[in-house]
C-alpha cells in the first residue's frame, strides 16, 4: 500500500478541521468547563510523548454509576482519517450544549440521558504522532504513527498473519510485535480496568459497519469448528442494522468484516476487543467515503471538503444516538435479568439453609407459633395411624393368598403380563 505524498484535489482548512493543537485545546477546555461530567486521563501518550486525549464522560455524582452502560470509543487510529475526529467533536458539542440550555429542551434531555445512563471513555487521538506528521509534511496519504506502523494492525489478535505487512515501507506495516507501540497500550489497559459493554473504532473511506472478525484466519477458515464469529452475533447484527438505517440520506452497508471487505485485516482493535477483551458489542465503523473517488489523491478519499464538513457531520450523528439507545435498552434488560436471577437465588438459599424461616415467619407472635406447633403434632399422629392401617391390610392379603390353592400360571399368560407392564 502506497503511503507516499500525492497531489491532492483539496486540503483541510484548519479554521474548520482540527489540527492537533486545536484538538488538544478544545478537549481541555471542555474538561475545565464541565469538571462534574468530563475528566481527562493524562497518562496515555504517544511514542513521542503527545497526549492521546483520553477522556471519560459521565455524571460522576450519579450514585448508580456502576450500572451505567460502559462504552469505549476510539478515533484517529489512521492519521489520514480526519472526519471521525470531527464527528467526535460534533457529538461532544451536542452533549455539552444541553448543559447550557433551559430545562426540558431537546438538548438538555439528550445531555441528561447520556450523562446519567452512560459511562463513556473516548480516545480522541489514538495516533497523535501520525497526525502531527501529516500536518508538517502535508502527506495526506500517511496512516501510521511516526515510525510508519499501522496502529490498527498492532493488536494481539491473529497478529503477524497475511492481513498485515512486515515491510516498514508498507502502509499496513504491523510493527515488530503485538502491542509494541505505546499508542495501542491504552486499549489493553482500559479493557482490563473497565468491563466495557461496547467498543467502537471509527474510521473513514467508505460507509461500512464491520462486525468481527476481520482477520485472515476467520476469513479463510472452511471448518465450522474454526469459523469464528461473535457469540452474540445476532444481537450485533441487529444493532448494526439499526445503525445502518439511522440516517436515510447516508445509508450504510453492514456485515461480518471478513465477508464485507475485500481484504484481510489482522491485528485490529475491534477484533481484539471482541476476541480477547470479550466486549459484548465491538464494531468498526467507516463513517464517510467519496462516492466516486478516482486517482491517487488521499484527503478527498477519506474526508469531505471543509465547506461540506458540517453537513456531513449532521447526517452521521444519528449513528451515535442509535447505538446509545440500543445499548441502553440492552443493559436495562441485562440488569433486570440479573435482578430476577439474584432474587430467585436468594430465595433458594433461604429455603435451603437450616433453621431459617421466611421474613414473615420471623415476626410471628408466640401464641401463633404455639398453635402451629400443635397443628404439626396432630398431622404427624394422623400419618402414623394411616401407615399402621396400610401395614395391617397388606398382612391380611398375604395370609389369605397363601391359604389358597396354588394356581398354575402358563408361560403364555406370564408373557402377556410382562408385555402389559412394559407398556405402562
Amino acid at each position: 500500500m502506497n503511503v507516499k505524498s500525492q497531489v491532492e484535489k483539496y486540503e483541510p482548512d484548519y479554521l474548520i478541521y482540527h489540527n492537533y493543537t486545536q484538538a488538544f485545546a478544545d478537549v481541555m477546555s471542555l474538561a475545565q468547563k464541565y469538571p462534574d461530567y468530563i475528566q481527562t486521563l493524562d497518562k496515555y501518550k504517544s511514542g513521542s510523548g503527545l497526549s492521546q486525549l483520553v477522556i471519560r464522560i459521565t455524571n460522576f455524582s450519579n450514585p448508580f454509576l456502576e450500572n451505567n452502560v460502559k462504552i469505549l470509543m476510539a478515533y484517529g487510529e489512521h492519521a489520514r482519517e480526519f472526519f471521525p475526529i470531527e464527528s467526535m467533536f460534533y457529538f461532544l458539542n451536542n452533549l455539552t450544549q444541553g448543559l447550557e440550555k433551559t430545562i426540558n429542551c431537546l438538548n438538555e434531555s439528550f445531555s441528561k440521558w447520556v450523562l446519567n445512563r452512560f459511562d463513556i471513555y473516548i480516545i480522541a487521538l489514538t495516533n497523535p504522532d501520525g497526525k502531527d506528521y501529516i500536518e508538517k509534511s502535508k502527506n495526506y496519504c500517511w496512516r501510521g504513527n511516526a515510525k510508519g506502523i499501522d496502529i490498527n494492525r498492532n493488536f494481539d489478535w491473529n497478529f503477524g498473519d497475511i492481513g498485515s505487512s512486515k515491510d516498514p515501507n508498507d502502509g499496513e506495516y504491523r510493527g515488530p510485535s503485538a502491542f509494541s507501540e505505546p499508542e495501542t497500550e491504552v486499549f489493553r489497559e482500559l479493557s482490563r480496568l473497565v468491563n466495557f459493554d461496547g467498543f467502537f473504532s471509527f474510521h473513514s473511506g467508505i460507509r461500512h459497519i464491520y462486525i468481527p472478525f476481520a482477520d485472515s484466519k476467520s476469513k479463510h477458515s472452511k471448518s465450522k469448528r474454526n469459523h469464528r464469529v461473535p457469540h452474540n452475533k445476532n444481537r450485533i447484527i441487529e444493532l448494526s442494522r439499526q445503525m445502518a438505517r439511522a440516517s436515510p440520506l447516508r445509508l450504510f452497508q453492514f456485515g461480518l468484516a471478513h465477508k464485507l471487505n475485500g481484504y484481510n485485516a489482522d491485528g485490529t482493535s475491534f477484533d481484539y476487543m471482541a476476541g480477547v477483551a470479550k466486549v459484548p458489542f465491538s464494531l468498526a465503523i467507516e463513517m464517510w467515503g467519496h462516492d466516486n473517488h478516482v486517482g491517487n489523491s488521499c484527503f478527498d478519499e477519506f474526508n469531505p471538503e471543509s465547506e461540506k464538513l458540517e453537513e456531513e457531520l449532521v447526517l452521521v450523528h444519528p449513528l451515535y444516538v442509535e447505538f446509545l439507545t440500543y445499548l441502553d435498552r440492552w443493559k436495562k434488560d441485562i440488569l433486570n435479568l440479573e435482578e430476577t436471577s439474584d432474587a430467585k437465588l436468594r430465595r433458594s438459599i433461604v429455603d435451603l439453609e437450616q433453621g431459617e424461616q421466611p421474613f414473615e415467619d420471623l415476626t410471628e407472635s408466640p401464641s401463633k407459633k404455639t398453635g402451629a406447633l400443635h397443628e404439626d403434632l396432630l398431622m404427624y399422629m394422623l400419618l402414623l395411624l394411616l401407615l399402621a392401617v396400610v401395614i395391617v391390610i397388606i398382612g391380611l392379603k398375604y395370609i389369605c393368598g397363601n391359604s389358597r390353592k396354588k394356581r398354575v400360571i402358563s408361560l403364555k399368560s406370564l408373557s402377556s403380563t410382562f408385555l402389559l407392564l412394559r407398556s405402562l
